[in-house]
């Protein structure tokens, strides 16, 4: 197994940045490269697991994406190495990148190089078109991700190695995110500890999208937001934002996870 190198990060580093992070609460935050896609990198952030999402909401918006998303993917399902037929895996290949290449679109997982996370993973990979790189954001429990303990500081840049192992409770992180969100709940080598707080932060995003809205609303709204190009400055002038919750099999933390999400 690998190991997590810190490289030690410029000393200009944005105190507004920084300032920021630490007034929401978050507890260790920087950079990820890792050696199966050495061109790109991935920030990372830890939250307690009772931080107000709207901080991280808004801390998704300004630093990571610089604009509020159209259209958010939610996927979970199968955390394992599962089994499906290269027919449906193209498939379903071809329709994630046709939704996933409109403007403004993000993708969320777990975040890790397993099952179906590992599956979205490399589709996003292949994306076309570079220029317009797919925002992909993996939620996980801190405790669970391989080598955490080493990612436990502020403004670090880290080279993540880990490979697959064997060792029970804990997984790697898939290389193809662009950015993902710890949550630290205390425990140690269990995961489902993000659950709740990935379903509060998607409602958030959501802004009440499906909240008393027809379906003619809810459709002019969609149509309203792809539309739209850039941040608003405040954030209650962001019009709802659809979430769309695909399900590839799993088990029981998966049950959990389409239970917590605002919309299935």
């Amino acid at each position: 197994m690998g190991k997590i190198l810190p490289i030690p990060t410029p000393n200009d580093v944005h105190e507004v940045v920084q300032g920021s992070l630490t007034s929401i609460g978050i507890k260790s935050y920087g950079t990820l490269t890792f050696p199966r896609n050495k061109s790109h990198q991935a920030d990372f952030i830890r939250v307690p697991d009772n931080i107000n999402v709207n901080y991280v909401k808004e801390f998704l918006y300004r630093y990571c994406s610089h604009e509020c998303p159209s259209l958010v993917i939610s996927i979970t399902g199968d955390a394992k190495d599962f089994e499906m037929k290269p027919k449906i895996i193209r498939q379903f290949r071809r329709d994630l990148l046709k939704v996933a290449q409109t403007t403004g679109t993000w993708i969320i997982t777990g975040g890790m190089d397993t099952g179906i996370m590992k599956l979205v993973g490399e589709i996003v990979q292949i994306n076309p078109d570079p220029s317009r790189p797919i925002p992909l954001i993996g939620i996980a429990t801190w405790g669970y991700v391989s080598g955490h303990e080493q990612l436990d500081a502020q403004g670090i840049h880290a080279y993540y190695s880990k490979s697959l192992s064997n060792k029970k409770g804990e997984a790697p992180l898939e290389p193809n995110h662009t950015n993902f969100i710890f949550v630290d709940d205390g425990s140690e080598r269990t995961h489902g500890g993000e659950i709740v707080f990935r379903g509060k932060l998607e409602k958030a995003i959501s802004n009440g999208f499906f909240s008393s809205k027809t379906q003619t609303d809810a459709l002019t709204a969609y149509r309203t937001l792809v539309a739209a190009q850039s941040l608003r400055t405040d954030s209650s002038d962001i019009a709802p934002v659809p979430v769309v919750l695909i399900v590839v099999e799993g088990g029981p933390n998966t049950i959990r996870t389409g239970r917590k999400e605002p919309f299935i």
